[in-house]
């Protein structure tokens, strides 16, 4: 795409997504890395997988895992709404890199995973993220009510009683049940330049890292409203790790029922780039074990 002489490139997040003066924005092909599994973890291509719309004038959509022998068992299964990571920037639930670690979360966790397609930045600002994902909650919920079309998949298998919300990263003020929280890898100075530049792509026009979008925790923030048990995972080589922990401790000391764990010698995207190792054993067991509890 050709851009007269007077059109100035704004922001440009390593060359994936660029931002231009005029409001135009040019995509490259998704970042991604290969992706391996030991032999122990290769049952990951027994998990069913589908695309699904929940919302056909917005052009919404999810993608379904069912773990394996879902189909021949009668028994209903937790349902884990999953929001990808990527600053709501890029990535998709189609990329390889995230389907790979659904259909072995899925697997592993004996769970029906929805892994949410909602619209990115900088075409679609803040709040229309958080709109999205709160619709596909809203579509669950509907399909147990009754008053929303559903997926022969779900009324089938899941038990739309137990949802549970994950995210990565920024959306960690909007996941109610499970929180998985990170930033993109980066130390020092290029980390947060990083950071500053997502945000600066995401945030209303106008606002700065202060609004409520980007700092739950602000002075005059309302933390009452009613939040159901969460659970964090935070590395201890975030560069955002002291705000992660700020806004646990917050949480904890207006009463809500928070759980934290720390892997120290982890950076963000431990849960994508290190599938077979202990510390995602740990990760997945930890969420394993607060699912069942609940």
């Amino acid at each position: 795409m050709a851009h007269n002489c007077e059109t100035q490139l704004v922001e440009d997040f390593e060359g994936v997504v660029k931002l231009y003066s005029d409001g135009s924005v040019i995509r490259e092909p998704e970042p991604s890395w290969p992706v391996t599994l030991s032999e122990e973890n290769n049952y990951v291509k027994n998990v069913s997988y589908k695309d699904v719309v929940f919302d056909e004038e917005v052009g919404l959509w999810a993608r379904l895992y069912l773990p394996p022998q879902t189909k021949t068992n009668t028994r209903l299964l937790p349902v884990l709404l999953y929001f990808h990571g990527g600053g709501f920037c890029f990535l998709t639930p189609a990329n390889p890199i995230i389907h790979c670690m659904c259909q072995l979360w899925a697997a592993k966790l004996d769970v029906i995973i929805v892994s949410v397609n909602y619209r990115l930045t900088p075409e679609h600002r803040l709040p229309a993220a958080y709109h999205d994902s709160i619709a596909a909650l809203q579509w669950l919920q509907g399909m147990k009510t009754g008053g929303a079309v559903g997926d022969p998949w779900l009324h089938s298998h899941a038990d739309l009683s137990k949802i549970f919300l994950m995210g990565e990263k920024r959306r960690r003020e909007h996941c109610a049940s499970c929180g998985h929280v990170g930033v993109r890898s980066g130390n020092g100075n290029q980390g947060v330049e990083v950071s500053d530049t997502l945000w600066r792509l995401a945030l209303p026009l106008g606002s700065n890292r202060d609004h409520p979008f980007c700092n739950p925790v602000r002075e005059g923030t309302d933390v009452t409203f009613p939040i159901p048990p969460m659970f964090f995972v935070i590395a201890g080589r975030d560069i955002l790790k002291d705000k992660q922990l700020q806004y646990c401790e917050v949480l904890k000391n207006s009463g809500r029922d928070v759980k934290v764990v720390m892997f120290e010698e982890e950076e963000h995207g431990f849960t994508l780039k290190k599938m077979d190792d202990q510390s995602c054993v740990e990760f997945l067991g930890g969420i394993s074990e607060f699912i069942k509890g609940k």
